[in-house]
């Protein structure tokens, strides 16, 4: 196929998957949104020194079925911790180049910027990095897994643009943030207040409860026993 007719829609299909999960995911889902650009970035330059960096957005996928996270904190513990010792490596890298990214800069701005930089970086490496490791290593091993028959008897959205998210009211665990994935799901399957689900719970080997993947519709209410 013509590069001219395919760049244009591998673009498209860019655009449309980093939306869907801009827009839909939690934190630790939101790295997935960029991961066509970064595995493409990787086969373009290379597998030169620092270039697998640009995969680092694949490993969200695999996260990709926590639905939301029960536990708060999300990490307890020695874990808590652990939580930001795993961003330790991605500060040493920023100070060790620090000259090279503000080496042509006035002192004022290289002050400015190297602090704003700084706290963006600790930002995003706790959110899209050192949260997508946990969750995953958590995941390797469950010390606990119950299926919860229950109803999802409301849904709602909080927010408005970047702070928007998403909620659903179960009976047995209240209301509490899913993905918007989760969220649209219970839309499309078309469940009601009325219907019977089985979810899936889980405690992995950190400790840290999660909703594994999507709610099975058990039963349907009829028509009949709602006027019943």
């Amino acid at each position: 196929m013509d590069l001219s007719i395919l760049l244009p829609i591998l673009g498209l299909a860019f655009v449309i998957w980093a939306a869907v999960f801009i827009i839909c995911s939690e934190t630790w889902q939101l790295p997935s949104a960029f991961m066509p650009l970064g595995l493409g970035a990787y086969i373009y330059f290379g597998a030169q020194p620092w270039n697998w960096i640009l995969l680092m957005p694949i490993f969200s996928i695999f996260v990709f079925n926590v639905s939301a996270v029960l536990s708060s904190p999300k990490f307890s513990g020695w874990v808590s911790y652990l939580n930001y010792i795993l961003i330790l490596p991605v500060v040493v890298i920023y100070f060790l180049n620090f000259r090279k990214i503000f080496a042509d800069d006035s002192l004022l701005k290289t002050i400015i910027c190297g602090i704003f930089f700084l706290f963006m970086l600790i930002y995003v490496s706790k959110f899209w990095l050192s949260d997508v490791i946990l969750l995953l290593v958590n995941k390797f091993y469950s010390r606990k897994s119950d299926d919860l028959e229950t109803e999802i008897t409301h849904r709602f959205v909080t927010g408005t643009g970047k702070t928007r998210t998403f909620h659903v009211t179960i009976t047995t665990l209240g209301a509490i943030e899913t993905s918007g994935f989760f969220y649209w799901y219970i839309g499309f399957k078309k469940i009601s207040p009325q219907d019977r689900v089985m979810i899936k719970l889980r405690t992995g080997c950190l400790g840290t409860t999660y909703i594994s993947g999507f709610p099975k519709l058990v039963s349907r209410r009829s028509f009949v026993d709602k006027y019943q």
